[in-house]
This record gives C-alpha cells, structure tokens and sequence, in this order.
C-alpha cells in the first residue's frame, strides 16, 4: 500500500486466545511502538488481510469454521463488524483478496482445500463462488502475476503445493498444469511462500523439513521448478522443530524464516540468481509463528505465540542482520503480525 500524505506507520496484532485485535503505532524513526486500540475480533483471531482500499479488514478465525468483515477507522485503527461467514470448513489458516478488492481466497488447515467468496460494495463477505477440496492442511494461499495463478502449499502429510489458474472476472479456480508441485522429500511439509521482488524466484518454508525451498517460477505458465533446499536450522542442532513463516527483504537481497522449538529467525543472502546462503541465527520469543518487516524494511516484528509477546527488531541496512530493540506484551497466542501504512 503506498504511502499518502499524512500516513501513518503501524503494526496490526491478532490474538487468538483474547480474540482480539491490537493496533500499534510505529515510530518510524526508532521502531518502537505505542498501543492505539483494541477490537473485538469477534471469534479466535488468525491471519489478517487488508483490502486494496485500505479500509476493510478480513480475519480468518483459526479455531473456528468462520470468516470475518471488518470496516478499519485508518484514524483509529478500530475494527468494526461488517459481517461474519461461517463456511463450515476447519481452521481456516490464510485468506488474501485480489488485487481489485472483489474475492476473498482462504485455505483451510482443518478441513482442507480453499474457498473462493465474493466481496460485496461494502466490503462484506458474499456468495461462495467456489470451493475445492486440495485435501487437509492447506497453509497459505499467494496469487501471483496480476492474479492470473494462485499457489497454495500444504504441510504434512498432505505434503505439496497445488497450482490453479485464476480468472479474476468470475473468481474461479482451475488446476494448472501441472496441478501439483511435490516437495523435496516426504516430510517436507511446505507452509508458507513468498516472492523475491523481481518475481522470478519463490520461496516456500517447510513445516517438517525445517528448510526453505527456492524455485524457478514461470510467469508465462505460473509453475515452480525446485533449484534448492535449505536448512534454517543451525549446523549441529538436533533437536528439531518446526519452521513458520518466510519472507524477503523488499530491497531482495536478504530472506529470513522462523523456527518454533529453536526458537528463532535465520537470516539468509540472497545470490543474484536466487539462491540461500544462511548467514545468522536470531532468538525470538517463545513459538514464533508470524512476523513481518515495516515498509520501509527497517525494522521486523515477530511475535511468540506461547510467550504471548512481540519483539521488535532493527534491520542493520548493510548486512540484515536483526537486532532487538524492544519487547512487548501483547497478550494471549498472538497468531498473526502485520506491519503497513494507513491513510
């Protein structure tokens, strides 16, 4: 979302366990945050995505079955209900909307598979326009190349990738060719995927496999072609875990990906074809399923799902090496970190 006049820096918060979400203001200097408000999530809050208008919220409620609308007061930061669907599917896990503003996408954990739903005028949840069943423990749903293909990893053991096509005039999905990405190995478990910016490389984190997958991607035929896997795990830790979330730096040459049980964030350099080469390890708090860099890519913020707290982070610009600046308690099972511009 690009800044306008007057915008402000922000971080958003969704708490499972209160069923809340918290919206804090970024000092865009320092990094460190102020509490502005608290809404009422109304069920156990999960991943959160702003509409393109910048004044609709959506939640997936992780442990439920339902969907939620949201009207966002930019200047408050306050949520107000607009509607909630509940779809009858299992944990929903992710949802993002098209570029238009016009589909919701959500995939689903529990349940399995992804829903496509029409959003109304008004930003409400509309009519389900489609829903495959992909199987169970589908993680994250990315749409890629002005909409026009959509990728969905699944952790194990349905352990793989679905590739659709998209037509983002009726908002429904067709399986691309092919329609399955399979992962390295058998207990992989890819989760969660992002793009370098020039969009030629994807990156997906793998729950089981504690590794991140880098891969070609085709833009004319919106497919993946595996050219590594790596681990995000120091060398000689054999304890195990289970990786999170992954993104890039906007600037693409730094990557970074969370570990739960080690506890921590792993920084990579990105080569100029793509490539990882890991180059530190951070400690975070306690499981730490979500983070995210501000916009300007000068500070990361992850919160620990069992600590029940978020730590914010400097990002050195020469090297992207992560350093703590503060710490702060946000409450209970803090599922989902979203740092942005509003106004």
């Amino acid at each position: 979302m690009a800044d306008s006049p007057g915008a402000r820096s922000v971080v958003f918060v969704s708490l499972t366990g209160d069923e809340q979400v918290k919206v804090y203001d970024q000092d865009r200097e320092m990094g460190s945050l102020t509490l502005r408000s608290t809404s009422d999530a109304h069920g156990p809050s999960g991943a959160l995505c702003l509409h393109p208008s910048g004044n609709l919220m959506y939640d997936a409620h992780v442990e439920s079955t339902t969907l939620a609308a949201f009207r966002l007061d930019t200047d408050s930061g306050e949520l107000t209900l607009i509607n909630k669907v509940d779809t009858g599917i299992g944990i929903p896990a992710h949802l993002v909307t098209d570029r238009r503003g016009r589909f919701l996408l959500t995939v689903y954990y529990g349940g399995g598979g992804i829903t496509v739903h029409r959003l109304g005028e008004d930003g409400a949840i509309g009519e389900l326009v489609q829903y495959i069943d992909t199987g169970e423990k589908a993680h994250a749903v990315h749409l890629a190349v002005e909409d026009r293909y959509v990728i969905v990893p699944h952790v194990c053991p349905t352990n793989k990738t679905s590739q659709f096509r998209f037509d983002a005039e009726t908002g429904r999905l067709t399986p691309n060719d092919p329609a399955v990405l399979d992962p390295p190995d058998d207990e992989t478990g890819p989760r969660h995927i992002c793009f370098r910016p020039e969009g030629d490389v994807a990156y997906i984190v793998n729950e089981q496999g504690n590794t991140v997958t880098a891969h070609r991607f085709d833009a004319e035929r919106g497919t993946l072609t595996i050219f590594q896997n790596v681990s995000t795990l120091p060398d000689g830790y054999e304890e195990g875990g289970f990786t999170a979330h992954v993104e890039v730096h906007r600037n693409g040459k730094w990557a970074y990906a969370s570990n739960r049980g080690h506890d921590s964030i792993v920084g990579f350099n990105v080569a100029e074809d793509g490539a990882l080469t890991a180059f530190g390890h951070v400690s975070v708090p306690a499981s730490p399923r979500s983070f995210n860099a501000d916009p300007d890519g000068r500070f990361l913020y992850c919160a620990g799902e069992a600590a029940g707290v978020m730590t914010a982070f400097r990002v050195d610009q020469a090297d992207g090496s992560l350093h703590p600046i503060g710490d702060y308690t946000v409450g209970d099972k803090p599922f989902w970190v979203m740092a942005t511009t509003l106004g």
